[in-house]
């Protein structure tokens, strides 16, 4: 499960929302607040270090304080860069901390509205090999709305099959316990034909009845679906319409990546969906 976790904080309102949404992850043993700053200088040494890198140690401090969790520990980490993107020093210390899961907002700060997606979470996505879980947060700004909670996650969980190995309910055998529905779903591509998208709706349906007997078997409520249309669509067009509360989804499809790690369709949920999203990616750690 996700025992380790790295909370990539800018003190957006998508971090603060981030941070509400902690109590609804289950079994985290260890927190890791983390912030980046900008050096002034071309080399970076602890003699010529920013007073913004000072004062982000001291807010972060503050915002550990805001965590209510006594079984799991918590960890303020400052990095100050002289060059590069804020993406690689957070897919650096994921790798040095082998955490199990990246809990990111959406925008982050300064990015404007109609874009779901900012470029930090859309290079993480796309190049860390750690789980991510990206979260939107409300519209309304949380300090003037403190009683928003974040809702549980593991309601209604959405599960996006592809029919590669490993499959995608055998990546969430950890989740089970917590999860009280899942919503099997399976998008078939146009066909050339109807006759022909009609095969294919029909041998996903039995693919997915024999996941579902499995789950099932767990005490969980599990349902099939298959719709006919480009996947990422008819994804984020069925989270909305069955209020999923989370939709989980592999970092690759069929025919893998070679220099990115997720494919097209995770690609364009990331972008578009606006429930929470979870993108399995250590399949090898699994499997």
């Amino acid at each position: 499960m996700f025992t380790k976790v790295l909370i990539p904080y800018d003190f957006s309102n998508d971090s603060e929302y981030i941070i509400r949404c902690l109590k609804n992850i289950p079994q985290i043993r260890e927190i890791i607040l983390f912030h980046v700053t900008r050096s002034l200088y071309l080399i970076s040494t602890p003699e010529r270090e920013n007073p913004e890198t000072d004062y982000a140690r001291l807010r972060l401090e503050k915002v550990k304080e805001l965590i209510e969790m006594p079984r799991s520990k918590v960890r303020v980490v400052v990095e100050e860069i002289s060059g590069g993107e804020v993406s690689d020093a957070i897919i650096r210390i994921a790798d040095r901390e082998q955490v199990s899961l990246i809990m990111m907002g959406r925008r982050g700060r300064g990015v404007i509205e109609t874009l779901l997606l900012g470029s930090t979470a859309w290079d993480v996505l796309r190049y860390c090999p750690s789980d991510l879980l990206l979260i939107h947060p409300p519209g309304k700004p949380l300090r003037l709305s403190p009683g928003i909670r974040c809702p549980d996650l593991f309601t209604n969980v959405m599960l996006c099959k592809d029919f590669s190995s490993p499959g995608i309910e055998d990546l969430c055998m950890d989740i089970y316990p917590y999860v009280t529905s899942v919503e099997l779903f399976h998008a078939v591509t146009k066909g050339d034909s109807e006759e022909e998208v009609n095969h294919a709706v029909k041998d996903a349906k039995e693919e997915l009845e024999k996941v579902a007997i499995t789950c099932n078997g767990k005490d969980i409520t599990c349902n099939i679906h298959v719709r006919v249309g480009d996947a990422a669509d008819e994804i984020i067009r069925f989270s909305e319409e069955k209020n999923i509360s989370l939709i989980v989804a592999k970092s690759t499809g069929r025919q893998g990546i070679v220099k990115k790690i997720v494919g097209g369709t995770t690609e364009a949920i990331a972008r578009s969906a606006r429930k929470p999203l979870l993108v399995l990616k250590k399949h090898d750690a699994r499997s």
